[in-house]
């Protein structure tokens, strides 16, 4: 599991792995957000220790004044969202009842799940939502379609494969998609992200 990096901001981001820490650095760099610390916990099942060691952590109590937590929805957005909840509980800290409502005070806890509250998916998925009308997503179509046929399947993740042939496409080809965020790669200004843009705009203490 990795560890809680020292408090310097009043607003921390809880996030799984490290492609969605350079995704959110960049978003929150993209917006103006100031006051924000994105922390990386790792895998879904560390996130509880990681809680328990952030509330630890020094500084924590006198200045941390909201929590934001983000995971992937993965099969199914709301076994994420309890799994979530649970993990709170554990480390004592305030469950909120629905995704993308904070509750509580001092830290106020916010929860979001990618791409969203209702569908599965992750990161990536929501990469791709706001890329649809980019002239190269036909091309990415075409490819997979040429691969399904020449192979009889296609890859176990779609997402996945679907982002990185789209990163093909851009002029620094081979970037992960938390690099190609701090790259400029995907359009911030995109109806995909407005419920995300919303989640870091309430964040702000």
């Amino acid at each position: 599991m990795p560890e809680p990096r020292t408090i310097q901001e009043p607003v921390q981001v809880v996030v799984e792995g490290k492609a969605m820490e350079y995704f959110f650095d960049a978003l929150s760099s993209n917006m103006g957000v100031t006051e924000i610390q994105i922390q990386n916990f790792g895998g879904t099942s560390e996130l509880s220790s990681f809680l328990k060691a952030l509330r630890r952590t020094p500084g924590f109590e006198k200045q941390v004044t909201s929590l934001g937590i983000i995971r992937d929805a993965e099969d199914n957005p709301s076994s994420a969202f309890r799994s979530v909840q649970h993990a709170l509980r554990s480390a004592k800290f305030t469950v909120p009842a629905h995704p993308e409502i904070p509750e509580g005070i001092s830290p106020r806890v916010t929860i979001l799940i990618l791409p969203n509250a209702t569908q599965p998916g992750m990161l990536e998925t929501l990469c791709l939502q706001s890329v649809t009308r980019d002239p190269a997503m036909r091309c990415v179509d075409e490819y997979f379609e040429c691969i399904e046929r020449a192979n009889g399947s296609l890859p176990n993740n779609m997402d996945k494969a679907k982002v990185q042939a789209f990163l093909a496409s851009r002029d620094r080809p081979g970037l992960l998609v938390g690099q190609a965020a701090a790259a400029g790669y995907w359009p911030w200004t995109s109806d995909a992200f407005s419920h995300v843009r919303r989640f870091i705009q309430n964040l702000e203490p």
